[in-house]
């Protein structure tokens, strides 16, 4: 019997380049209610003219909503990556502050925090602190705030994700799981079945080349993702392991490619919905 998700969403990335009434259409084509947003694209907006309630006004109106913002690179002391550019920079520098404000005016209930800081830079103790703090403010005002484990930066595997989610053991800790980040960190699949299900929060399926291509560097990949099902990733092997535990939450396909820039809203909302269903049905 195939396997079912808890729930779903659209990642920002796959509809980044789509005017705000197509990300929403995207998403509904997709069969999908949830969405993320960058907080750097509600200020673009606000800027032009429409305020994050109205943002919210209108994603009811198309009938979905904004869970999510992702993501929030600022929660420590150290963020400033070493290997991006400030083009880069000046499109995640969101503060705490203004994530927050941003949250409560568009209706996002969950936040996604990329740990951005050079590896080695921080502790882990340090980061740890940081999480938890972030934990605690993040729960006045009612957030579920989520650590994503990406290899390019200070928190590169899920064996480390984890440790600083369990150490920190906040009512509002969770886990963002990607499989890109999976598969390039070099995680064993196994460590998924000891991490509750209800501490994935959200779950973004892709592909690619398991092994990386000869002269292509792991940033170069981050934005040249595949669909799921288009490449080697064992994300049967990893979907199946999460309908065990039940951290099936939020699924979505999450791409960074050039190839996106010319797909329509029905285009994207038709691959975002096969690819992922693809995937769970070939799960058992």
């Amino acid at each position: 019997m195939p396997v079912t998700a808890n729930s779903f969403l659209m990642p920002f990335s796959n509809v980044a380049h789509l005017p705000l009434a197509e990300k929403f259409e995207a998403t509904r084509i997709a069969g999908y209610s949830a969405l993320s947003l960058m907080p750097y694209e509600l200020d673009q907006l606000e800027a032009a003219g429409t305020p994050p309630s109205e943002v919210r006004a209108r994603a009811a109106d198309a009938g979905v909503h904004v869970a999510r913002l992702d993501p929030l690179n600022t929660w420590s002391r150290i963020w400033l990556p070493d290997n991006m550019d400030d083009a880069y920079v000046a499109t995640v520098n969101t503060t705490k502050e203004r994530m927050f404000t941003l949250c409560t005016a568009v209706g996002a209930t969950q936040i996604s925090l990329n740990a951005t800081f050079p590896r080695g830079s921080m502790t882990l103790d340090q980061i740890t602190e940081d999480y938890a703090a972030i934990c605690r403010d993040a729960a006045e005002h009612g957030l579920m705030c989520d650590l994503e484990f990406i290899p390019l930066w200070g928190v590169p595997t899920l064996q480390m994700g984890w440790d600083i989610v369990r150490g920190v053991g906040a009512p509002n800790s969770g886990l963002v799981f990607d499989t890109w980040h999976f598969v390039r960190g070099g995680s064993e699949i196994a460590l998924l079945s000891d991490i509750p299900g209800n501490k994935i929060h959200c779950v973004q399926l892709n592909d690619g080349p398991l092994l990386l291509p000869p002269g292509v560097t792991i940033k170069d990949n981050c934005y040249d993702r595949k669909f799921p099902g288009d490449g080697g990733f064992p994300n049967v092997a990893i979907v199946e392991v999460l309908a065990r535990t039940g951290g099936l939450n939020h699924v979505g396909a999450e791409v960074f490619s050039p190839v996106l820039a010319g797909m329509t809203a029905q285009e994207i909302g038709d691959v975002s919905r096969d690819s992922v269903n693809t995937v769970l049905m070939g799960a058992k």
